[in-house]
C-alpha cells in the first residue's frame, strides 16, 4: 500500500462556499483515480503563522484555498516562507493576487504607490467562465484531454509592463482571453503553482481536474525523492 500523503489546506473553511467543498472533493477524486491515500487538514492563515518552523516540515504538500480570508495580511509571510521550502504548493483563486503582491514586494516595489494588480473585477461570490489561451508546452500537454474553459470567482488585471517583470520569476503557463496571466509556476521552486481560476470546481470522480492530479503526482514524486535520500 502506498504511503499516506499529508496535505495542508490553508484557508478559512466555510461549508457554504462551493470552492471550499470542491477542494476537498477534488483531492478525493485524485485519491481514488491514482490509488494514492491522502490525509488533508484545513488550517487558517493565523494558525499557520503562529506555528513554528516545523509546520512546513509536517506536510508533504500545501494547498492555498480560495478566499475570502479573514486575515489576508498573514499570507505575505506564508507565501514568502513556502517559496523557501522544498514542499509542493498549489494555490487557486483569490490567493493569486496575494502571490503577485508578495512577489513585487520582494522585488522592492512600493505597492502603496504603484497599482500593479487590480481589485477583483468580478462582483460578489459568483463564478464566471474564462478561456485559457497561449498555453505553454507544459500546460498544453496537461490540457490535452480537457477543454480550455475554466471557472473563477476572481479576475485580476495586471498591466503589461508588470506582467513582463512577473515572467522573470514565473513561467506564465496560460493567459485568459483578456491577456492576463491565469497560471503561474515558479522557475526556482521544485513545484509552486498558482491559478487565478478554481480548477477544483470542474473536478469529477471519473475525471479529476488535471491541475490537481499534476499537483498530487508531484507531491508523490518529491516525497519519494526525500524518502530515498534519507
Amino acid at each position: 500500500m502506498e504511503e499516506v500523503l499529508r496535505i495542508a489546506i490553508i484557508g478559512d473553511f466555510n461549508f457554504a462556499y462551493n470552492s471550499h467543498n470542491a477542494t476537498n472533493q477534488a483531492l478525493q477524486h485524485v485519491e481514488k483515480v491514482l490509488d494514492q491515500p491522502l490525509n488533508f487538514y484545513w488550517l487558517n492563515e493565523k494558525e499557520c503563522c503562529e506555528q513554528n518552523e516545523d509546520f512546513y516540515e509536517n506536510y508533504d504538500g500545501v494547498i492555498i484555498a480560495p478566499g475570502p480570508y479573514r486575515q489576508p495580511f498573514y499570507f505575505n509571510s506564508i507565501i514568502s516562507k513556502l517559496l523557501e521550502k522544498d514542499v509542493p504548493v498549489l494555490g487557486t483563486g483569490d490567493c493569486f493576487r496575494l502571490l503577485v503582491e508578495t512577489y513585487f514586494t520582494q522585488k522592492g516595489f512600493d505597492l502603496s504607490r504603484e497599482k500593479i494588480i487590480s481589485d477583483n473585477l468580478i462582483d460578489g461570490n459568483q463564478f464566471t467562465g474564462i478561456t485559457l489561451e497561449k498555453l505553454s508546452d507544459e500546460f498544453s500537454k496537461l490540457y490535452l484531454t480537457k477543454g480550455n474553459v475554466e471557472y473563477s470567482s476572481s479576475r485580476y488585471s495586471i498591466l503589461p509592463q508588470y506582467s513582463d517583470v512577473l515572467a522573470e520569476g514565473f513561467e506564465i503557463g496560460a493567459r485568459n482571453q483578456y491577456f492576463d496571466p491565469e497560471i503561474l509556476k515558479s522557475k526556482e521552486h521544485t513545484f509552486f503553482l498558482f491559478t487565478m481560476f478554481c480548477p477544483q470546481v470542474l473536478s469529477t470522480s471519473d475525471m479529476p481536474h488535471p491541475i490537481f492530479t499534476y499537483f498530487i503526482k508531484n507531491v508523490r514524486r518529491i516525497f519519494d525523492i526525500k524518502a530515498t535520500a534519507s
